[in-house]
């Protein structure tokens, strides 16, 4: 088995390291590739052929997947639907009616704070 030698960085000091590499190594960091996006329409036909019955190794070994990406697809699908794979899923009604609470505390804040700036002023309060 012939090694390489490949110079690493190292994070916490800056410097390069050498390390010495097998070929199945260097191969296999050859390989990888940067992470592909995928659309909702392909998550939700993998998902749907999760739930017909193919199995999920099989789906994760065809599709180039994670079994754990399939798995939380499949958690997300069953709960929102293939609404579930938007970027941003709606917020619930307990979150915007906390944040319609919110915001009009600060807006009694800010009132409060507008009618009692000159109080005290000059009348021997404070």
């Amino acid at each position: 088995m012939d090694s390489i030698l490949a110079p690493i960085k190292c994070k916490q000091k800056k410097s390069l390291k050498i390390v010495i590499m097998d070929e199945r190594k260097t191969a296999k960091m050859e390989e990888q590739k940067p992470k592909r996006r995928i659309s909702r329409k392909q998550k939700t036909e993998i998902v749907l052929a999760l739930l017909r019955g193919n199995s999920i190794e099989e789906l994760s070994r065809t599709q180039h997947l994670a079994v754990h990406e399939i798995t939380t697809w499949r958690d997300v699908f069953l709960q929102f639907g293939s609404e579930g794979f938007k970027r941003q899923r709606g917020k619930g009604d307990r979150e915007s009616e906390l944040e319609r609470i919110i915001g009009r505390q600060q807006m009694d804040i800010e009132l409060l704070k507008k009618k009692t700036r000159g109080f005290g002023k000059g009348n021997g309060i404070i």
